[in-house]
């Protein structure tokens, strides 16, 4: 199956999609372009939002304000009301880090992590933030990515991703409380590294694969299911949307492209669209309100 071009948005490092029924549209950002891109399901009425520093990823609360996580830490965004307030602080002593993917349990606590932009080293860590907290998950990451749930919040997945593995951890969806990780899904081949990555409503994982061009449906048992190729190499994140929920949005991105690979791949960046026959489940909102 292939995926078809629906926003030509050219973004550098396009990630972190998601459906917004609320306003029946599409939300992602640009991470290196510095904005917050929105469309309707059919690719229409584009918008972009400036952001005042690099938007790894996002939440809505109840009320659709956002959850941010910027480059430096958490903050909470009212975009209508025009109000940007930092909530965290991220490893403000490792200058070299920033916030990357994140995502909320499906009790609407917010789990994101960071990457290490000096060589990729092992040294930032995953955190949790809820009722006004934060708390560290985990350290010695390289690139947090992957972050989803299943379909009843006992597992949460999770990839550091130049291990090239998917891993997944027990998770109490009451209290939190995590289990030691487990294998769950190699992402096989040379240039095939996992970045953004989704759960449909039988449970399967839908995982965007950095330079291997594709998303890859993983079982709940964790073997390869369907393949959606993708008219750019860096495939970033995916999401379930659309009023059926039976849509898969795809972000790419052209980082680092030389001229040629920008003229050998040029849809990279854009927004894609595909329809794997599968049905998505609504994003969890961030539990309690961002402004009182």
């Amino acid at each position: 199956m292939k995926a078809e071009l629906l926003v030509d948005s050219k973004c550098t490092l396009g990630e972190g999609v998601q459906w917004n029924a609320d306003h029946a549209r599409l939300w992602w950002t640009d991470i290196h372009g510095k904005a917050l891109w929105s469309c309707d399901e059919a690719g229409g009425g584009v918008e972009t939002i400036p952001c005042p520093e690099r938007l790894g990823s996002f939440a809505f609360d109840a009320e659709n304000r956002l959850l941010a996580a910027f480059e430096s830490g958490l903050f909470r965004w009212d975009i209508e009301g025009g109000r940007l307030d930092r909530l965290t602080a991220f490893e403000p002593d490792h200058p070299t880090s920033r916030l990357n993917d994140g995502r909320c349990d499906r009790q609407g606590r917010f789990i994101t992590g960071g990457i290490d932009e000096d060589g990729l080293k092992p040294t930032s860590s995953l955190i949790r933030y809820a009722d006004g907290r934060q708390e560290t998950l985990e350290t010695g990451i390289s690139v947090t990515n992957s972050i989803c749930f299943s379909p009843d919040g006992r597992w949460m997945y999770f990839a550091d991703t130049p291990t090239q593995m998917i891993r997944r951890y027990p998770y109490d969806p009451e209290t939190g409380a995590m289990g030691a990780p487990e294998d769950f899904h190699p992402c096989e081949g040379k240039r095939n590294f996992p970045d953004g990555a989704c759960v449909d409503a039988s449970g399967a994982l839908w995982s965007a694969r950095f330079w291997g061009g594709i998303v890859q449906e993983v079982t709940p048992d964790g073997r390869a299911g369907r393949r959606i190729e993708v008219g750019a190499p860096q495939v970033t994140c995916c999401c379930f949307g659309g009023k059926g929920l039976d849509r898969l949005y795809i972000t790419t991105a052209r980082e680092h492209f030389t001229p040629e690979q920008a003229a050998a791949h040029p849809l990279s960046g854009g927004l894609f669209v595909a329809e794997p026959g599968a049905k998505g489940l609504p994003e969890t909102r961030f539990a309690g309100r961002l402004f009182g």
